[in-house]
């Protein structure tokens, strides 16, 4: 048997046997469903295993309280890990068979993040073991990443220089089926927060000041006449959401905020919009005689793919073998099929693995993902593990429900498994890290280069000024209260 063998046989022996801490870790963080930004305990939690495993680790990097870097080794190769683990605000859901939040403005996982980072600790602490005991040579990386539905963490880190000097990057992800990423990666995304200034004047004479709000509400309604004209070839898609529009109704609130985000294939797609955007908020602002403000509070690159780290990744995947879910799961599975009048999908989880796909030609700009962040700094491979019921297109709560139950936990250990397996292969075989190396390198040349494209100057949303309303409540929610939470 190779070194290499008997250092795959060790991680997938040692997770077997330690299951439980990435699938309690998973649980830990579902229970405590901490949205973007605010996920103190939830990184905690992967922070203390990672350092009672001997790994150093760095907190608050990036200016964000949240984020962190730990590291375990020394020289090279140095193979990266990611966590993800922000909840979704408004999207709890207890794990039944029909719409039953937690609470109606409680957080929640629709799509496993309380996993994410739960798998790759569990991976990361696998492959320390099999360093450890097999003299393996090179470094472990491990990003925690925060609010991956803001896509604000990981620009920001890129920014700074995180990932800078990386050799390769394994991600991963759930999703209906289990492969890996191929051509088809996500595509571009742009967070912009828009803020309007007016007069503050007693409403009963509005005439005597300036509506920041009706600004704003006139910015929101120009965009909607900009859709149509959007070139379809960019797959564009804008979204809103008015975080503030006044502290009381019985004045003319002189300051009013937005936030749009809009997705493209393209980083060409999304500068169209943009332009587009601050066309509406510099005509609305004229017209009602405001004023107004932009900022950038996330923009992604597109997906580099890399075929060679691509296919390490699926042998990583092959060797781990695909998740089974228990018979009740299935069961309860069929309960939400029927509820909805899927009577399409048998069975109702893939537990198969599907081999990587090359480019499809999509109808739409892709899920917004700042995981593209990490492939202009180094070659990247995301594994897909199967995670939910089978199918596109369900409520948010038919996903959700299995975020906390045995089917997250076939999930986090399959992935934990794959990304470790898929790391100590790189770690031992140079020759697929040139590789991958040089159709890097041939990618970033045929693209051109894309340096990080957030300005030096601009803070991560995490103030009360300028973060989403569920921040701002997080925070205003601290203040005065004691940080340490029983569990």
């Amino acid at each position: 048997m190779s070194s290499q063998d008997e250092a795959l046989k060790t991680v997938a022996g040692w997770l077997d046997e330690h299951r439980t801490l990435g699938t309690s870790l998973s649980d830990r963080i579902w229970e405590l469903a901490e949205p973007g930004l605010c996920e103190q305990r939830s990184a905690e939690a992967l922070c203390e295993t990672l350092a009672d495993n001997g790994f150093s680790v760095e907190t608050g990097v990036a200016g964000m309280p949240t984020a962190f870097v730990a590291r375990y080794g020394t020289g090279s190769p140095t193979i990266a890990l990611m966590c993800e683990y922000d909840a979704t605000p408004g999207e709890s859901q207890l794990p039944v068979p029909y719409p039953a939040p937690v609470s109606p403005i409680a957080a929640g996982f629709t799509d496993l993040h309380n996993g994410i980072g739960a798998a790759s600790v569990a991976a990361a602490v696998a492959v320390r073991q099999a360093m450890a005991e097999h003299g393996l040579p090179g470094s472990i990386t491990v990003f925690g990443t925060p609010a991956e539905k803001l896509c604000v963490g990981k620009p920001f880190l890129a920014r700074d220089g995180h990932f800078d000097g990386l050799d390769a990057v394994v991600a991963w992800h759930p999703r209906p089926y289990s492969t890996v990423e191929w051509d088809d990666g996500p595509g571009c995304y742009q967070a912009e927060v828009y803020d309007f200034g007016g007069t503050s004047t007693y409403a009963s004479k509005p005439w005597t000041g300036v509506s920041a709000l009706d600004a704003l509400t006139l910015m929101n309604v120009i965009v909607q006449f900009l859709r149509e004209h959007i070139p379809p070839a960019y797959r564009a898609s804008v979204n809103e959401l008015v975080s503030s529009g006044g502290q009381h109704p019985t004045a003319l609130p002189n300051h009013a905020q937005a936030w749009y985000v809009h997705r493209s294939l393209t980083r060409e797609g999304i500068d169209h919009v943009a332009a587009a955007l601050d066309r509406a908020a510099s005509s609305a602002a004229t017209a009602l005689g405001a004023t107004y403000s932009r900022r950038v509070v996330a923009a992604t690159r597109p997906w580099l793919p890399n075929h060679s780290l691509a296919r390490a990744a699926y042998r990583g995947l092959e060797r781990a073998g695909a998740p089974a879910f228990p018979a009740p799961m299935r069961d309860l599975a069929a309960q939400v099929l029927q509820r909805l009048g899927r009577t399409d999908i048998d069975p109702p989880f893939d537990e198969t693995l599907t081999p990587p796909q090359s480019r499809i030609t999509r109808e739409f700009a892709g899920g917004a993902d700042d995981v593209t962040e990490f492939c202009w700094h180094a070659p990247t491979a995301r594994i897909y593990v199967a995670y939910g019921i089978a199918a596109s297109g369900l409520p948010n709560w038919a996903q959700g429900l299995f975020s906390g139950t045995p089917v997250a936990h076939q999930t986090v250990h399959t992935a934990a498994k794959a990304i470790a397996l898929t790391t100590v292969e790189l770690l031992t075989s140079p020759e697929v890290l040139a590789e991958a190396a040089a159709e890097f390198q041939e990618r970033v040349a045929q693209a051109g280069p894309m340096p990080p494209l957030l300005d030096p100057d601009t803070r991560p949303p995490v103030d009360p000024g300028s973060a989403p309303p569920y921040v701002r409540e997080h925070l205003v929610a601290q203040m005065g209260r004691a940080t340490e939470v029983p569990a």
